[in-house]
């Protein structure tokens, strides 16, 4: 039972009638109060009756069924399942449960009550008065809660109220009822068993002053009442176990809890810190102050009844005894209704059509007349506009391309920038690291060119001057041990003199120096000049793979640095990077 559209419109004279006490009560400012008047037709009444009266079935409903048809399919197969007589008559309502899945039926909760119960329960309330507008179910009442806005229709809630003679569970999620039960305590079986065990003989106001904290001897007694309290709690924490264990993923956040009788506030620390749950007085949820449940049901039931008689068939609603459909709503009505006007129609048809034709003759002239002057211009200036908006797009689209073209060519651009950062940032860094090498070792480096084929390898020459020949081969060795290096080897050694020395002499040089290199040089053959052939044979064999730029220093033209190194060894470097 969902309804889309909320009327909150609020309905006046409605009297709440308690069906265990058989008492009227009225809602006058923020009190709740009997009512002393005598019952006619014009009040509306609402009254409440307990859970154990329902009965309850839950019926699969293949979903291919007309939405119209459900009523009547659930009702004959509630009979099916309860194995009720069809000659006994049952008021019903019924709600779709949305938890779970079915791929072919929907799921319904369905309660019913006995006319004969609702005869016997409210016989002499019918003898009073001729109709009773709302009669529910305790466990109902919450409902009006949501519809009203009053709780939030996201959490899960516990509603328990120990009324005088029955009391109820209920738990709703989403607005809905999930679980209802019957709960073994009551007022009238708490205040027996607490008089039994305390050896007292109290009446029902002595036993309410207990259980409010009011009488003088509570102190003496309070035993008892833990007594109590506990009794009611296994009671209320059985239904919350089997809750927990069947409905796995509603987690109950709130539990309200009420008393036909005022109660201490101590009742409620005392279920929050037994189900850990937070707990408050079902009396907040009444929009009157009470401390007495019995009153804050009156009032949630007046409610109910209010919005129940503004928004039909939002709520269930088991009376027997419902008020008639005022006239202009009854079927027998509306018929008669709907007849007499299709007469005047037939009536009036002639005239209506005569007028019609002429109107719309009038109306065709009128159009065209407006559409010659007025539309036409207009639409002729909007295909021009049209045209003109087609050249602008062609002419947008092709300044698009053009755009295009040069971000392509512009990335390209970046691209290679990119490409000669890094190799340069490269470059950079395996001369440093050389200098270092160069500067901790006992050589003079006074020029060092790098070039590189196609990114493919680096080669990096050095013009360096030592005082021997160690210094140089210790100089390779430091390069070489570094494993960071393809190759490095020398092709040349000269000594820097006024008098240049014979071939003779340097070739010796050359020997002596391959010598003392050491098998750690990659790239150094069995002698100095074997090793600066090669490489040098292998740099012209693979010219076009491998160039360097020469680190040759003319001294003729600088006599200075001449007169620097003369007496040193002079030699050209090549290191060849991975």
């Amino acid at each position: 039972m969902k309804l889309k559209v909320k009327n909150t419109k609020n309905v006046s004279n409605i009297i709440y009638y308690d069906s265990n006490t058989r008492i009227v009560y009225n809602k006058t400012g923020n009190n709740i109060v009997p009512y002393v008047k005598k019952l006619d037709n014009k009040l509306r009444i609402v009254s409440a009756f307990p859970f154990d009266a329902l009965m309850k079935a839950t019926i699969e409903v293949p979903k291919n069924i007309d939405e119209m048809d459900i009523e009547a399919f659930l009702t004959e197969n509630v009979y099916k399942q309860l194995n009720i007589s069809p000659e006994v008559d049952y008021e019903l309502c019924y709600f779709k449960m949305d938890f779970g899945f079915d791929a072919d039926n929907w799921t319904y909760d369905v309660y019913l009550v006995d006319d004969k119960y609702l005869e016997k329960t409210y016989g002499e309330l019918k003898d009073r008065t001729q109709f009773i507008d709302v009669v529910t179910s305790a466990s109902f009442l919450p409902l009006v809660l949501y519809k009203t806005d009053k709780l939030d229709t996201i959490s899960n809630h516990i509603f328990v109220f120990i009324g005088e003679n029955s009391s109820t569970f209920s738990f709703y999620s989403k607005g809905e009822p999930v679980y209802m039960k019957t709960l073994s305590s009551n007022i009238h079986k708490l205040r027996v068993e607490f008089n039994q065990e305390s050896s007292l003989e109290l009446n029902s106001i002595e036993f309410e002053n207990f259980i409010a904290g009011k009488s003088p001897d509570i102190a003496n007694y309070k035993s008892y009442i833990d007594s109590m309290l506990n009794k009611i709690s296994r009671d209320i924490e059985e239904n919350i176990m089997y809750i927990k264990r069947v409905y796995q993923d509603l987690d109950p956040t709130m539990i309200y809890y009420g008393m036909s009788i005022e109660y201490d506030n101590e009742f409620l620390s005392f279920f929050r810190d037994a189900f850990l749950i937070e707990t408050k007085p079902l009396n907040l949820l009444a929009s009157i102050t009470t401390q007495k449940g019995l009153f804050a049901t009156a009032d949630i039931a007046i409610t109910y009844a209010s919005y129940l008689i503004s928004n039909p068939g939002s709520l269930p609603n088991f009376s027997h005894l419902k008020r008639p459909k005022p006239l202009s709503q009854r079927e027998s009505a509306q018929f008669v209704m709907i007849a007499s006007g299709l007469f005047v129609l037939s009536l009036l048809y002639p005239i209506y059509n005569f007028g019609m034709t002429s109107f719309f003759s009038v109306r065709g002239d009128m159009l065209q007349k407006s559409y010659d002057t007025e539309i036409f211009p207009k639409a002729e200036q909007f295909r021009a506009d049209e045209e003109n908006l087609k050249k602008q797009i062609e002419n947008l689209q092709q300044q698009k391309q053009a755009v295009d073209k040069e971000i392509i060519a512009m990335r390209g651009d970046m691209d290679d920038i990119h490409t000669w950062q890094v190799a340069y940032i490269q470059k950079s860094k395996i001369l440093n690291d050389i200098l270092q090498v160069a500067n901790n070792s006992k050589v003079r480096v006074i020029k060092a060119t790098a070039a590189s084929n196609n990114n493919q390898d680096l080669v990096v020459e050095l013009n360096l001057f030592a005082k021997s020949q160690e210094d140089i081969t210790d100089f390779i060795k430091v390069l070489n041990q570094k494993n960071d290096y393809k190759s490095v080897f020398t092709d040349k050694i000269e000594k820097i003199s006024l008098s240049k020395e014979s071939n003779d002499d340097l070739t010796s040089r050359a020997q002596t120096f391959a010598s003392a290199v050491s098998g750690n040089v990659a790239n150094v053959a069995n002698t100095a000049v074997d090793a600066a052939s090669n490489a040098l044979s292998n740099l012209n064999n693979n010219a076009t793979q491998l160039q360097s730029i020469s680190a040759k220093v003319n001294l003729e033209n600088n006599e200075e640095l001449g007169r620097s190194v003369s007496g040193y060894l002079n030699s050209i470097v090549k290191v060849v990077v991975r």
